[in-house]
């Protein structure tokens, strides 16, 4: 937990999902009858945003603008091009869920603002898939739980969290070296389990520590247990 914060009143899980549910309907009730969207979310004062499939804005309100994108229009953008990085990686995640199918999706997460805070928020994405829009696909809106201060442990584990999605890209050999690795196994051991060349294993591991941002095997070593200790997989180290 931080040290201090700036409280948010709490949020009523029931009422902001009936909230959001509300808009669902009212913004599919306007698509279908070919009314403009943006009246629709410009009065609320959480960041709402409406994106196609590929991740390009559509539609933002205000509150979106200030607390995300800053003084240049997010409308027309790709909203990887300018999320602060420490939501980039859940923002693309919790998307795809939504592109491959899911109705709804409800999360709390942390992440920085435009204007370098660090946030406690609570998002919620509901599918405009079928809507009658040719391109909208998702409806965000985003609230600010807590405002934080730097907690140094919270945000360790928020860089841990970006560097397994690095490892979760990580080819299917250069994965199995890093645990192999992290078992204390040698070079030519890794080759008979593998049934590859020890050169092999040596470009499969330079390749996985180059990814995953470790000078050295030691550092490969610890960034393994800490995965496995931050509850990320059980590697049986």
């Amino acid at each position: 937990m931080p040290t201090s914060s700036t409280m948010i009143p709490t949020i009523n899980e029931t009422s902001f999902q009936a909230e959001v549910g509300q808009l669902v309907k009212d913004l599919v009730g306007a698509i279908r009858s070919r009314n403009p969207l943006n009246p629709l979310i410009d009065s609320w004062h959480d960041p709402i945003y409406i994106k196609s499939a590929d991740g390009q804005m559509l539609a933002v309100n205000k509150a979106y603008e200030h607390t995300f994108s800053g003084n240049v229009s997010s409308v027309g953008r790709f909203s990887s091009d300018f999320l602060n990085e420490t939501i980039k990686p859940v923002a693309a995640s919790s998307d795809a869920l939504i592109v491959q199918g899911c109705t709804s999706v409800d999360f709390e997460h942390l992440g920085r603002d435009q204007h370098g805070r660090m946030l406690l928020l609570r998002t919620i994405k509901r599918s405009l898939l079928g809507s009658g829009h040719t391109r909208a696909a998702i409806l965000g809106v985003t609230r600010i739980v807590e405002v934080q201060t730097e907690n140094p442990g919270a945000l360790r584990l928020l860089d841990l969290a970006r560097v397994w999605e690095q490892f979760v890209r990580l080819d299917d050999r250069e994965k199995k070296v890093a645990v192999l690795v992290a078992k204390g196994e040698s070079v030519k051991d890794m080759a008979k389990i593998l049934d590859v060349s020890d050169k092999t294993i040596e470009n499969r591991r330079n390749s996985g520590m180059r990814k995953l941002g470790v000078e050295n095997q030691a550092g490969l070593i610890r960034l393994m247990v800490r995965f496995q200790d931050n509850g990320f997989h059980d590697f049986g180290l």
